[in-house]
């Protein structure tokens, strides 16, 4: 039948094998951001992206909406905060510097059927501050570390949000030759290649928000094309505004950006946002989605769809919470749907741990009485959906042995187990 039978279809119990890591092809990825961290935990010590600059974690300093689920951590990997669960104990949170939790994340990965992840590195950390290089440069250790013993796939993300305009082209060059030379990163047996050389992905090209000029874009493609030794070249991913096929709405509009997009191997749009419900999904699916894979098609540039399974951004931004319900994983299931159906075969779900915009698909609390008695989180419940806290890890498993194996998505996501 089409309903789960304990965790996932038989059609995905394949892809909890060792995961080729030859192609994008067949591939449901998901990003990883390994950017929270804790005091104490060996690294900056001290708190980042749970709460406000270096506060400990109370209900008037977070910054998170999802609330993860930490029952399966050791005590090891839980550093304390200024909240409390209902029984009176502390409610620790982790840090991505704590190598045993990101190779738990893996292994969850692996139990599931996630084929891998993109790891996020953020250019403006790579120079200038040695610590905080040596912190990200640790966590992508990390990430290798679990990909190679759970048999998953990882790439590395560039993004350029917080880079320097002036020195953009250097710094990107400069720090891969660095994950290149000292940290061997394409010499990995998990580092995911396509189209014959080392995947590289770079968030940012040509959103109005962000730096860079079209040259600089092109520079920078160009020389992991054409310039650079053959150690260093590889294939370009792009993630790049919605509106980059007509220049439009958040997508710079200076007309040489048109031919930068089309110079890249694959094109992934952002669309965190960008809808809200199944009903604006479908308007943006006809309206972007489908003649932006026509064009890539007729272009020969592979196509990556961005899915997301719900998205909350109060505590730090004071956005609505819960602006975009997840209902109970209809809303991403609707999306895989639909890409896939429309003729996707890799699939970018956005992300595995981003608990700042609630859109983690790793476990999170699964009710009301997982959370801390004070503050305001999300939990897998939300939305009156009685799902287990790894509901998401189900879907995406779910998904991946599915576009792995070829085969289409049904249009209804199956039944809770």
């Amino acid at each position: 039948t089409d309903a789960f039978r304990g965790h996932i279809w038989s059609s995905a119990i394949e892809n909890k094998d060792r995961v080729k890591a030859d192609s994008l092809v067949g591939k449901v990825m998901a990003g990883y951001q390994g950017w929270f961290h804790a005091k104490n935990d060996g690294g900056m010590n001290r708190w980042f992206h749970w709460s406000g600059p270096s506060n400990i974690p109370a209900p008037n300093t977070v910054t998170f909406d999802a609330w993860p689920d930490l029952r399966e951590l050791d005590d090891d990997e839980l550093y304390p905060t200024l909240l409390t669960y209902e029984d009176g104990s502390n409610a620790g949170l982790y840090s991505a510097y704590n190598a045993k939790t990101v190779e738990r994340h893996t292994r969850w990965m692996k139990e599931y059927g996630v084929h891998g992840v993109f790891a996020q590195r953020f250019i403006g950390n790579t120079y200038g501050n040695p610590l905080r290089t040596r912190v990200i440069d640790t966590v992508l250790r990390h990430v290798r570390s679990g990909a190679e013993k759970y048999g998953r796939t990882f790439v590395n993300m560039y993004d350029i949000s917080n880079g320097k305009e002036a020195t953009i082209v250097q710094d990107i060059i400069n720090d891969w030759k660095h994950l290149v030379d000292d940290e061997h990163i394409t010499k990995s047996k998990q580092y995911l290649y396509h189209r014959g050389r080392p995947l590289v992905a770079i968030w940012g090209w040509g959103f109005r928000s962000r730096i860079s000029t079209a040259q600089q874009a092109a520079e920078v493609i160009d020389w992991f094309h054409n310039i650079a030794e053959d150690k260093y070249k590889a294939t370009v991913m792009g993630g790049v505004p919605k509106g980059w096929r007509s220049l439009v709405l958040d997508s710079k509009i200076e007309p040489e950006w048109a031919s930068v997009y089309r110079s890249l191997d694959v094109i992934s749009p952002w669309t965190v946002g960008r809808y809200k419900d199944i009903a604006s999904f479908d308007v943006h699916h006809g309206r972007f989605t489908e003649p932006d894979m026509a064009e890539c098609e007729t272009l020969g540039i592979d196509y990556l769809p961005v899915v997301f399974p719900g998205f909350s951004f109060t505590n730090l931004m004071n956005k609505p919470f819960n602006e975009i319900p997840r209902n109970g994983g209809n809303f991403m299931w609707h999306q895989m749907y639909a890409a896939v159906a429309a003729g996707s075969k890799m699939l970018y779900v956005a992300m595995f741990d981003e608990t700042d915009e609630a859109t983690a698909i790793f476990k999170i609390a699964e009710n009301q009485q997982q959370i801390p008695t004070e503050g305001q989180f999300l939990a897998a419940d939300q939305d009156g959906y009685n799902c287990p806290g790894d509901w998401y890890l189900n879907i995406t498993g779910t998904v991946s042995g599915l576009v792995q194996n070829g085969k289409y998505v049904p249009r209804e996501m199956p039944a809770y187990p």
